[in-house]
């Protein structure tokens, strides 16, 4: 009956496992895709940020030819200003709000005239656009872009059109187009809606140059996809026919979440899932090996009264409890040891990885490296914790006279890179000499005071007080600190085991640490507790006999020890 039951708590527990085994695999694969989706998220922000940069800098220019509205809103405007507002440019045009030509300056040929039904950036104004560009248009040897601005005038609104060479402007929005960050191999192109190239950063693909291709139109086509191995993204401009075309090749920019970095994270969930199996085997194995001491210790009762008959069942038993015991010795050797042995493989492992592949590897490559190591060494770190937990009252050593000036020296000593990096004040007034277990008496001032200067307020320079005092045949030792403080409420709670009131991301830690002070101040027949404020401090008073010559045992069947935590605790 005990084997079933066993076995299929047994089965439940390694169920439960390989749903959380499973679960954490999906998990790692919506994060692998929302890595990807990220990505291109950043290239659309990036195209769309350029894209507002260009906007904003022919909104100034456009400001610029308002200024003169002044000059345009004449009944009669003659050639010669319009020659004088022209500058590099190929020609200028004053145009009612009709499209009608008003006046213009030199090179406005027949041949601009007859384009003019042709300019999308005369046809953006008069939609309503405040300003428009418009495709390359065939002009002379070198071609014409048109830049229309609407100039709001006493006589109505009237349209400035400026016929800009597309070299010269290519060499002013190639600039701001090789600002756009990504990563190597990406070209940014300015196309217009013939899908004629303004402005490239490809050498190949200058001013002029117009894309035919199949796999060129078909990503043209798209707001964003991948073709022949590239990545493209196309933001449109607000009042302009034009589009801004990023292309990527895809193996580099999706480098962080495709390859080895895309497996490396798989690997070790495999690493995992096999150090969990063999635990679970190691605790069947275990309770196994219950089963029959439980049965032997029953069926020895039962032939109490017949030993003659019995001798060589009981030889066959004794033999079995012999083995069965030595079975429980070794998992009591693997629990305290060997169970490490996968953790600092996997650390090793992850390690190497780092080592190795240090430059193939991706910032959020390295990521995950850095905290599978962190959470083998957290749970190493949480074995041992636990180990020095369970060992307070079995390896001690004999109460002898304990300084604790001398004690909390030492421990300053240890702390003295620490409370430099913080700039710690630390003040310490007269400690009597008490009868103790002196390594137990320095594991509690350590732990006391590394919380004072690990909990400290982001700021403020940490102030530490450690003072005594003493009455009668007791000593009250206070440590006290100007630290973040805790919430009263929680004056009992945080010296159970794994309570914690701050996230590990926050404040590292096992949550063992103020679970052990209270272990080792009431084995010498004393007590500790906290005092604390919320953003003022906290402090920790121990109370302990001054003359305790032997250890006293407090059994705590439950309070202690928290299977799951209610929340993060401090400790």
């Amino acid at each position: 009956m005990f084997g079933r039951k066993h076995l299929s708590w047994s089965l439940v527990a390694a169920l439960a496992a390989l749903a959380l085994l499973v679960a954490f695999g999906h998990e790692l694969a919506s994060t692998q895709q929302k890595s990807r989706n990220d990505v291109t998220a950043r290239v659309r922000e990036r195209a769309t940020l350029a894209t507002a940069l260009i906007d904003s800098l022919l909104a100034s220019s456009a400001q610029q030819v308002r200024a003169r509205a002044t000059t345009y809103g004449t009944p009669t405007v003659s050639a010669r200003t319009l020659d004088a507002a022209r500058g590099a440019s190929t020609y200028v045009a004053l145009l009612d709000s009709s499209g009608r030509v008003l006046a213009h300056s030199r090179g406005f040929t027949a041949q601009a005239q007859s384009d003019l039904r042709e300019s999308a950036a005369v046809a953006l104004v008069r939609a309503g656009h405040p300003l428009g560009l418009g495709n390359i248009l065939p002009y002379g040897s070198t071609g014409v872009i048109n830049f229309a601005v609407a100039v709001p005038t006493p006589l109505g609104t009237r349209i400035v059109l400026t016929g800009i060479a597309p070299a010269s402007l290519s060499a002013f929005l190639q600039a701001d187009l090789l600002k756009i960050p990504s990563v190597k191999g990406t070209y940014s192109y300015l196309v217009d809606a013939n899908d004629a190239v303004i402005a490239s950063t490809n050498p190949a693909r200058r001013s002029g140059y117009v894309f035919r291709g199949a796999s060129q139109i078909k990503a043209l086509s798209q707001t964003s996809g991948q073709v022949n191995g590239r990545y493209h993204v196309q933001v449109r401009f607000a009042d302009s026919t034009w589009r801004l075309v990023l292309s990527s090749p895809a193996k580099a920019l999706f480098a962080t979440v495709s390859g080895l970095r895309k497996w490396v994270p798989w690997l070790i969930l495999l690493g995992f899932a096999l150090t969990t199996a063999a635990a679970f085997a190691l605790a069947r194995r275990a309770l196994r090996t219950r089963d029959h001491v439980r049965d032997a210790n029953a069926q020895l009762a039962l032939l109490n009264g017949e030993l003659e008959e019995t001798n060589a069942a009981l030889a066959r038993r004794a033999a079995e409890l012999a083995r069965s015991n030595d079975e429980l010795d070794q998992f009591a050797s693997i629990a305290s040891h060997d169970l490490q042995e996968p953790l600092r493989k996997v650390r090793t492992f992850t390690q190497q990885l780092t080592l190795i592949e240090s430059d193939r590897l991706s910032e959020k490559g390295r990521d995950y490296l850095l905290r599978t190591n962190a959470a083998a060494e957290r749970m190493q770190q949480l074995i041992e914790d636990l180990l020095r937990f369970s060992r307070v009252a079995t390896q001690t050593r004999p109460f002898a006279p304990v300084s604790l000036a001398e004690v909390t020296s030492e421990v300053l000593e240890d702390l003295e890179h620490e409370v430099e990096r913080c700039r710690a004040i630390v003040r310490v007034g007269e400690l009597p000499v008490i009868n103790g277990d002196p390594s137990q008496l320095r594991q509690l001032m350590q732990n006391l005071l590394s919380n004072a200067l690990k909990f400290r307020r982001e700021g403020v320079v940490p102030e530490i007080t450690v003072d005594s005092a003493v009455l009668g045949d007791t000593c009250t030792i206070s440590v006290r600190d100007n630290g973040i403080g805790f919430d009263p409420r929680y004056e009992e709670r945080i010296f159970r085991v794994f309570e914690r009131l701050h996230g590990r991301s926050e404040y590292p830690g096992t949550g063992i640490g103020l679970a052990l002070c209270r272990k080792i101040a009431e084995r010498h027949g004393g007590t500790i507790v906290a005092h604390g404020e919320l953003g003022v401090g906290s402090s920790f008073i121990i109370a302990l006999p001054i003359d305790q010559r032997e250890e006293v045992i407090v059994i705590r069947p439950f309070d202690d020890v928290v299977a799951v935590p209610e929340g993060p605790v401090r400790a």
